[in-house]
């Protein structure tokens, strides 16, 4: 039987499951691939090859692990599925999200730095490739740029919101002054989930079966990874002070949850800190407003006149004039504006001062 366009007619359509060097761990797909065609064979794109994880050593189920050989996709068990687990839904994705900031806006002490996170797909397919391995095998090593937390449950004890609840409960254990954990319990989902650089996140979950009964695996990825030490001393997750006291220049918004409490670091939604009136547009940029035809004014809050380029503000009944005329800041604003209170006078006149006409 032929195999797939791309993949040796030897090998036929049996799915194939590539290896990696021994000191790498899972590196998800950067370019879409065939089914039946997978990196680490004659004849499969060279561009796909070592993006697929180095499954683990285990006696009985497979021979020929090695750099740059492949072997048979195997029957569950295996430690790591060949296709990648289906993603979580838009609804649980925003879940997640939403819940992982506003645990973050509940910390006590409050913090000054706490950073919004926002949701990266690419940490979300790391986690479910995680997740589907149901954590058999070696955890992820540590990284600097990448923080994990994770834990296998039995299947019916809740989703990921009674989860994260479990983690941020570690917090009652955690004592901020010293940066440890009393005795011999753990913080370190909790010291991670509130780890105050990190901005971006993904999470996966799935359903595994076992000789012991149904569980279920939940991962989280964050980036930048916290739970760093210096000299055997930890670091502590997040400065204290009042919420987004010192949030950096980038980060100069400040989120609030829906109850407003807490706050945190964000890119503000809109850095000029101005509106363009009447349906002028903002370049955020140069922080100046563009007005539409019949408008002017910085905001474009003035109504453009005819006479002499003036404009209108009506809500203070005054006059915008151009350079050369008089204004409302002039010694005598009467020698500008003429407010329309009268029928016969629908617009104000910018009249000229100072010999210019």
């Amino acid at each position: 039987m032929g195999g797939p366009a791309g993949c040796p007619p030897s090998l036929g359509p049996l799915p194939l499951l590539c290896s990696q060097p021994k000191s790498s761990f899972f590196s998800p797909l950067k370019s879409p691939w065939r089914p039946g065609c997978l990196p680490g064979i004659p004849g499969c794109s060279r561009t796909l090859q070592g993006e697929f994880p180095r499954p683990p050593e285990r006696s009985g189920h497979s021979q020929g692990y090695g750099e740059g050989t492949c072997t048979p996709q195997l029957p569950w068990p295996h430690p790591y599925p060949l296709l990648f687990p289906p993603a979580l839904s838009t609804k649980e994705t925003f879940l997640v999200l939403s819940m992982h900031n506003k645990l973050r806006s509940k910390v006590q002490p409050p913090a000054a730095n706490m950073q919004k996170l926002e949701w990266s797909s690419e940490l979300g397919r790391q986690a479910g490739a995680r997740a589907a391995s149901c954590l058999e095998g070696p955890a992820p090593p540590p990284a600097p740029q990448l923080g994990w937390s994770e834990v296998l449950l039995p299947a019916g004890t809740g989703g990921f919101g009674a989860v994260l609840e479990l983690w941020f409960a570690e917090g009652q254990r955690y004592d901020y002054r010293t940066g440890r954990c009393a005795g011999n319990a753990t913080c370190r989902h909790y010291t991670q989930l509130v780890w105050a650089t990190a901005g971006q996140l993904g999470c996966g979950r799935h359903h595994c079966p076992g000789p012991h009964g149904p569980s279920e695996a939940f991962v989280c990825v964050y980036s930048p990874g916290g739970n760093w030490e210096v000299a055997g001393t930890p670091i502590l997750p997040y400065k204290q002070g009042p919420w987004c006291s010192l949030c950096t220049a980038g980060l100069s918004g400040c989120f609030k949850s829906w109850d407003h409490s807490g706050g945190l670091c964000e890119v503000p939604r809109n850095p000029c800190r101005m509106s363009c009136r009447n349906s002028g547009r903002l370049d955020m940029s140069s922080c100046q407003c563009t007005c539409p035809p019949g408008y002017t004014g910085r905001y474009c809050q003035g109504e453009r006149h005819s006479q002499h380029g003036g404009a209108f503000r009506k809500e203070e009944c005054s006059c915008l004039c151009d350079v050369g005329y008089g204004g409302a800041e002039s010694a005598n604003p009467l020698l500008c504006c003429v407010c329309p209170l009268l029928p016969a006078l629908p617009r104000p006149l910018c009249l000229s001062w100072g010999g210019r006409h």
